[in-house]
């Protein structure tokens, strides 16, 4: 089925942008990112206001029953590949709009709280990891998720030093970072994490945006083993393992250390996820900036229609504890008893 946002009862145009009707916070997401800078070229200003530029166009109408990146034309996927591809060798397009204020302006229209902003880094360097905890510290509502990549120098000591920091995640997405899941340099880091008490966010599952290659490795067979040999550390599948979600829903079910989130999922792939999975280890996420932040706010209001529990679980509560996230009444109580 075809569909706008604003052709929902819950989204709206306010002054010409997309606005959730109805407060329906605080709401968690959990996958966002913002401008990756891999080059001094492409160094992006974090700060800059921005209104954001996201690859799918929100006002269209997109098909809400298959995986997410289905709606791409095949111009638009060409867009966004140049975008991430070459154009990250400068500041400018549509990942020079993709800002702390740009997120912050699209969180507050979408009733979302709080965002998981997270890095991705090469073994060269931390830039984009240092960039995320900075702007985030400035910039209410954003929680930073490091990128330490596990061939870097040091790897553990700055993946300690980011926590410090306040990073309180480790992304790693096998495509981009060429690597799998499973080497054994992660897994040194993935350990590193359950003694710090901070969860991995992966990547996980073929999306078709970059090669046959890299898709391959985040095929679902790549991340048992972390999961079998290192129950402490708390693991969260990005995309719930996207085209291969019943395989990452099966994890799931398997080990109490594995989570799922929804983002770029379908009404087909959430009707099984929902149905599936333990939903106080299923959480919200929508891949910002290639998609607005209401697409999967949307799908998890439809999924848990007269559902009120459930629908705060996904939506906050289980992100909530898993991150240790604080509400603004729970922000005010506490500066005041200060």
């Amino acid at each position: 089925m075809k569909r706008r946002l604003i052709d929902s009862k819950y989204f709206e145009l306010r002054d010409g942008e997309i606005a959730l009707v109805a407060d329906l916070g605080p709401i968690c997401d959990v996958h966002t990112h913002l401008a990756q800078t891999f080059v001094p070229s492409g160094n992006v200003d974090l700060y800059r206001q921005e209104v954001a530029k996201l690859y799918l166009d929100p006002n269209n109408a997109f098909e809400d029953s298959g995986y997410m990146n289905d709606n791409f034309s095949e111009a638009e996927m060409s867009a966004m590949r140049r975008d991430l591809s070459i154009g990250s060798l400068k500041d400018a397009g549509m990942r020079a709009t993709h800002t702390a204020p740009a997120l912050k302006h699209q969180m507050d229209l979408s009733g979302v709280t709080h965002s998981i902003v997270l890095a991705i880094d090469m073994p060269h360097s931390n830039n984009n990891t240092d960039s995320y905890i900075t702007v985030s510290e400035d910039h209410e509502g954003l929680v930073a998720g490091a990128s330490i990549h596990p061939l870097a120098r040091n790897a553990k000591t700055m993946l300690r030093r980011a926590v410090e920091r306040g990073a309180r995640a480790l992304k790693m997405h096998p495509a981009v970072q060429m690597m799998h899941p499973d080497h054994p340099r992660a897994m040194e880091l993935y350990e590193l994490c359950g003694e710090l008490d901070i969860p991995v966010m992966w990547h996980c599952g073929p999306v078709g945006i970059t090669s046959a290659r890299a898709d391959a490795r985040c095929h679902l067979k790549h991340y048992w083993e972390p999961i079998h040999e290192l129950p402490n550390t708390k693991f969260i599948l990005g995309h719930s393992g996207a085209r291969m979600y019943e395989y990452g829903v099966k994890l799931q079910q398997m080990y109490e250390n594995v989570y799922c989130e929804v983002a770029s999922q379908g009404r087909k792939g959430l009707a099984h996820i929902f149905a599936q999975c333990d939903t106080h280890r299923l959480m919200n996420g929508s891949d910002f900036p290639f998609y607005h932040l209401g697409t999967s706010v949307l799908k998890v209001l439809d999924a848990t229609e007269g559902n009120e529990p459930l629908r705060r679980r996904v939506l906050y509560e289980n992100a909530a504890k898993l991150f240790k996230l604080e509400t603004p009444a729970e922000q005010l109580e506490n500066t005041e008893q200060a």
